[in-house]
């Protein structure tokens, strides 16, 4: 995969993308080319034109599903109840919070002087 980015960007940068020019690309990057791989790309491309490779690849790109789909909506409410509402619904009651005393003008830098800071 290096080695491709790596001639994808010598073509950009406008050079030939000769297996030297890939290397140097892959070695200033810090990196160590792979021998078989580059080979093997090389006589992949040879007398092909990147700019048409690519449109190659998109086109195929365009039938592989990508992303999510969203899901779906929502699932229906649940049906009535056959008895016409003859069960009630029960009233919550809210506790209440109390709030603790905690016995006058600590600041939340806990002072108890009350200036600033």
């Amino acid at each position: 995969m290096q080695e491709i980015a790596a001639l994808l960007l010598c073509k950009i940068g406008g050079k030939a993308g000769s297996a030297d020019d890939i290397k140097a690309v892959i070695e200033a990057a810090g990196l160590e080319a792979d021998e078989d791989k580059l080979t093997a790309l090389l006589g992949d491309v040879d007398g092909k034109e990147i700019n048409d490779l690519v449109a190659e690849g998109m086109e195929k790109l365009k039938d592989v599903p990508m992303g999510g789909g969203g899901g779906g909506g929502g699932g229906g409410g649940g049906a009535a109840g056959g008895d016409g509402g003859a069960a009630e619904e029960e009233e919550k009651e809210e506790e209440e919070e109390e709030e603790a005393d905690i016995g006058g003008g600590v600041d939340m830098f806990g002072g108890d002087d009350g200036g600033d800071y």
